[in-house]
């Protein structure tokens, strides 16, 4: 959607003065915050936060690694093997670390079309680990397979569930991890399968973040595209905090949801008050 149909959907918030935004903002402010080069921090650190919010429900659970592509609109010319011109669009990675239970993004990495998957499994369970989540398991495919993602997973109290290649060998010198791991996979296979098949949550996340808020990035320059990216991923997990506050009958607080909310004695949830949400310090063009 672009920034002047996105005007109307504001408009609508403000309603007439009644709604939840107190004035209508420029159309052309979304545009502004996306070319920020601060905006990356700052809709990073509201992703992980927003993860937090399950955490109870999430933790001691599994986490599932991957990523897909997200396309822009800009064209990229290449040749070729006929040295004829072509052309195709560019493209960003995002690499998510999601909660199977919930399906919300725990944490995230943009990179460009050509960003590996293995060298981001390390600083996904990284930067979740650090946020507060204690996943048990962690798992992953084929992709993120080698010794030191095996041994970082371990050391930050994960346990990891990546299939081998067909070319893999159990005799690993150095890595005790990876020897474990390898005949765990080749004599417990059925056991294995079943906590690696959680994997598909995954991709179940991003299906439904592309087909809710759009696979195609409108932003013209590579930092806007960035931090577009960001933002649908945080409206993903806005979206994921709200049904799950339905479907287990969670009560908003001033830092998160409880894990159930108070009961009466006929087991009923009481209604009940929540306790006023501190005001959230917005970084504006003043003080950025």
């Amino acid at each position: 959607m672009s920034s002047r149909r996105a005007r109307g959907l504001l408009m609508a918030l403000h309603g007439g003065g009644k709604g939840i935004l107190p004035k209508i903002p420029n159309y052309t402010a979304p545009s502004r915050f996306f070319n920020r080069e601060q905006a990356t921090a700052i809709l990073i650190d509201l992703i992980e936060k927003s993860g937090l919010v399950l955490k109870e429900i999430e933790d001691k659970g599994t986490a599932a690694v991957d990523s897909s592509g997200f396309c822009t609109t800009s064209m990229g010319a290449y040749f070729t093997e006929k040295h004829d011109p072509d052309r195709r669009h560019k493209w960003l990675k995002a690499h998510l670390a999601i909660g199977v239970k919930t399906h919300i993004v725990m944490s995230v990495v943009i990179t460009d079309e050509h960003g590996a998957d293995y060298t981001q499994f390390v600083p996904l369970l990284t930067r979740l680990s650090a946020a507060g989540h204690r996943p048990a398991w962690v798992v992953a495919d084929k992709a993120y397979l080698g010794r030191e993602n095996l041994e970082s997973a371990s050391r930050l109290g994960m346990e990891p569930y990546i299939p081998f290649k067909t070319n893999s060998r159990g005799l690993s010198h150095g890595s005790p991890m990876w020897n474990r791991k390898y005949h765990e996979f080749m004599a417990k296979r059925d056991e294995f399968d079943e906590i690696y098949h959680r994997r598909s949550n995954v991709e179940a996340t991003f299906s439904a973040l592309k087909r809710k808020l759009g696979e195609p990035l409108l932003s013209h320059n590579e930092g806007a595209r960035i931090n577009e990216l960001l933002a649908k991923v945080l409206a993903y997990n806005v979206g994921v905090v709200i049904q799950q506050s339905i479907i287990h009958g969670l009560h908003p607080g001033p830092i998160g949801f409880p894990a159930r909310p108070p009961r009466s004695s006929d087991n009923r949830p009481t209604a009940s008050v929540s306790p006023p949400v501190p005001e959230i310090a917005v970084a504006t063009e003043a003080n950025a």
